[in-house]
Order: structure tokens, then C-alpha cells, then sequence
């Protein structure tokens, strides 16, 4: 048994395409360009086509939609809070420094991270281009709180006029 699932009409050609599902499950016959004497009654879109009559979602195709859409909010959702509380935070954030000589600058600097972690921190010396004079890598083992302050000294090999935290991570490599 075959019936009509999809019509167009052409009203300046007089011609018609029309898709035509047999009862077998995924058989389709197709007619196109079909030459016929257009009926102003007869109606153009048959009320059992895929995108409603006025190009709405079907029922079926609605609750596609909506269960798609809840499940984008749920994998947004998921990102979001995997940035937020997944990833372990570490921060080194710089205090402050002082040039002791044309051999030694100070650097004070924070250093944020789980209490139960070890970190390691690379500290480096800078000159008047920018350039590393002098680096020190500071290990940072666990503590009572989250965020502490430390001072050490980093050896140069000319004078510095700035020294920076450059970075920090989990001492085992995660």
C-alpha cells in the first residue's frame, strides 16, 4: 500500500513531485516532473509530512529537540564545574623584589595550592631587556594553609632590575 507523503506543486509549470512510502519498512518510490492539470482544490501538502503542516516539529521530532537540548545544558554544565572544582589550582603570584647586589636579587612571592600538595616554583631574574640573568627553582612541599608567602634569594650572573615568579606545578607531575 503506498501512500502520499510529500508533495510540491508548481503553478506556472504544472508540474508536480510527489515521494510516495510503500507499507515495506524503508522502501521509497519516487516520481518527479510529473505533467498534470493543476486543482485549486485539491490541497498541495499532504498532512503526514516530517515538518508539520506550517514547518513545526512533529511531536516525536520536539521531544529530539528538547532531550538534545537538555543534554547540551548537562555537558555545559559538567565543563563548567570540571574548571572550576576538578583541576587542582596552583598560583604563584609575585610580591615583590629587591636587587642586593650586581650578583643576588631577593624576590618575595605567594604561592596558592591545595594544602597536601608539593609544588615546584621557577623564579627567575630578569635585566633592563627582559633577559633571564639568573633562575632558581623552589620546591614547596605541604602545609596547614592554602596560600603562603616566601622570600629566597636568586644568584645572577649580571646585575637584575626585576625578579618574577615564571611558574608552578604539582611536584608529582599530575
Amino acid at each position: 500500500m503506498e501512500r502520499e507523503l510529500w508533495r510540491q506543486d508548481s503553478p506556472d509549470r504544472h508540474i508536480r513531485s510527489v515521494i510516495f512510502v510503500t507499507s515495506r519498512k524503508g522502501a521509497v518510490n519516487t516520481e518527479e516532473n510529473e505533467v498534470y492539470e493543476l486543482d485549486e482544490d485539491e490541497p498541495v501538502m499532504a498532512p503526514s509530512t516530517p515538518a508539520g503542516p506550517s514547518g513545526s516539529l512533529t511531536p516525536r521530532g520536539r521531544s529530539f529537540a528538547i532531550i538534545l537540548g537538555v543534554l547540551a545544558i548537562v555537558v555545559a554544565i559538567a565543563v563548567a564545574a570540571w574548571y572550576a572544582w576538578g583541576a587542582p589550582t596552583i598560583r604563584g603570584k609575585n610580591v615583590g623584589y629587591s636587587v642586593k647586589s650586581s650578583e643576588l636579587v631577593e624576590i618575595t612571592f605567594d604561592v596558592a595550592k591545595p594544602q597536601d600538595m608539593t609544588v615546584i616554583c621557577t623564579l627567575d631574574a630578569l635585566n633592563t631587556n627582559y633577559a633571564q640573568v639568573g633562575t632558581k627553582e623552589v620546591r614547596i612541599g605541604p602545609a596547614e594553609v592554602f596560600e603562603q608567602r616566601f622570600t629566597t634569594e636568586i644568584r645572577t650572573t649580571e646585575e637584575a632590575v626585576t625578579a618574577v615568579v615564571e611558574s608552578c606545578w604539582d611536584a608529582s607531575g599530575n
